[in-house]
């Protein structure tokens, strides 16, 4: 292995531990328990936080493709670094239920949006060959950070410290590693940055507004956002399903551990996949997985078993965790890497209003049920709508390549 290949291996660790840092934003649901126990805020209203959370983190990632054009990527990624560290600081002052909405939902998901794509595409640009691999192992840090932060943050809030400082201290180790790992976002040699997939790759580099006009872009961001919206209400709520079918905080803590080691593990996984099977297999493959745990999850919760249940949260974080891998490289792949900060930042808006949705509509169904049962009946639904739109998926590409190829003869 050569002097700059080895390199690009460095770049990708000190990314790993970067989107272990910003992948506090998956251990929001350990916050919830002090906090309707300090103000009696119902849980539609502490669940919403991870919502917006979710928006503000899709408004980041779409913000990053005009941002690199007027500065360089590693500026875009310290001031979203700076956005995380002033949300996640002012949390430790909120009394109302907006204010959380803001600090933590808009401020700190915005700025965790902007370090991930911002990072995504730096590294991306150096495993042409490799994107699917490299964009998995990257982002398993994203996901392993609700367990990593998420442990940290529930030994602060439960020790003499308490949540409010818990916030703030977690934001300034935030922003503290975001200084140190910034001068690793690097361009790659001409040589690096010319590295081709073996497979799927379409050879067109397709700005966001003729991405957007593509079936296969809408395809695409459906088969993602149908299950990654839905199973976002269970990473938004794990721990407190967990207890409410009898589950100690303590197990419920390990459970969000679980379900983070998954969604993190899935990733490289999904990554690893992806680049051996092709595009088309993977994007049938996962939501089968998916469809088959989700119809497990409705007995198991019933039946009041938290281990159960908590080893099929920790198999719903690994189907997550390989859905999230899948994007950059998809796009990357099939739209090109020349605007592919604009194309992810596009299907992250795509799949925003289902990470409000759907724990939205979880919160509801719990405060008018008094438990979950009815939500894990729709989640099997998402899983087979997700199918069908990964089925759909090759002939769309196709059709896509032939019109590219039919204008490209004509001149």
């Amino acid at each position: 292995m050569n002097r700059i290949t080895s390199n690009r291996y460095v770049i990708l660790i000190v990314g790993v531990i970067t989107m272990l840092m910003y992948g506090i934003i998956y251990a929001w649901s350990v916050f919830i328990p002090p906090l309707e126990a300090e103000f009696g805020w119902d849980r539609s209203s502490t669940s919403l936080v991870f919502s917006i959370a979710m928006i503000g983190l899709s408004l980041g990632m779409s913000s990053v493709g005009q941002l690199s054009k007027r500065m360089p990527l590693r500026r875009v990624f310290l001031i979203g670094g700076a956005f995380v560290v002033c949300g996640l600081t002012c949390c430790r002052f909120i009394n109302a239920p907006w204010q959380l909405y803001l600090m933590y939902g808009v401020v700190c998901g915005y700025g965790v949006g902007l370090a991930y794509t911002s990072w995504t595409t730096s590294v991306l640009a150096w495993f042409g060959d490799k994107a699917g691999f490299a964009s998995g192992v990257l982002v398993m840090g994203f996901g392993m950070g609700g367990m990593a932060l998420g442990v940290l943050a529930t030994a602060l809030i439960y020790s003499s410290i308490g949540w409010r400082w818990a916030f703030a201290i977690i934001g300034m180790l935030v922003f503290a590693w975001s200084l140190i790992a910034s001068p690793f976002m690097k361009e790659p040699p001409e040589d690096i940055a010319r590295l081709k997939p073996k497979h799927d790759d379409t050879g067109l580099n397709l700005n966001g507004k003729e991405a957007a006009k593509e079936l296969s872009f809408w395809t695409f961001c459906m088969w993602r956002s149908f299950l990654m919206g839905s199973v976002a209400a269970i990473i938004a709520e794990a721990s407190v399903m967990m207890t409410g079918i009898g589950a100690s905080i303590a197990f419920a803590t390990a459970a969000v551990g679980a379900l983070s080691l998954g969604n993190g593990f899935g990733r490289p996984l999904g990554g690893v996949i992806y680049d051996k099977i092709g595009q088309t297999k993977t994007l049938i493959l996962l939501p089968i997985l998916g469809l088959i745990s989700s119809l497990m999850m409705l007995p198991c919760y019933l039946s009041h078993s938290p281990l159960l249940f908590a080893a099929l949260i920790l198999v719903e974080g690994l189907v997550y965790g390989m859905y999230s891998a899948i994007n950059t490289s998809y796009m990357r792949i099939t739209y090109g890497q020349k605007h592919l900060a604009t194309n992810t930042g596009i299907s992250a808006l795509v799949l925003a209003p289902f990470n409000l949705v759907f724990p939205f509509i979880a919160a509801c169904i719990y405060e008018v049920t008094g438990d979950y049962a009815v939500y894990f009946m729709l989640v099997p639904l998402c899983s087979a709508l997700s199918l069908f739109c990964g089925i759909i998926d090759k002939p769309a590409i196709e059709r896509m390549k032939q019109h590219y190829k039919k204008n490209m003869d004509a001149l």
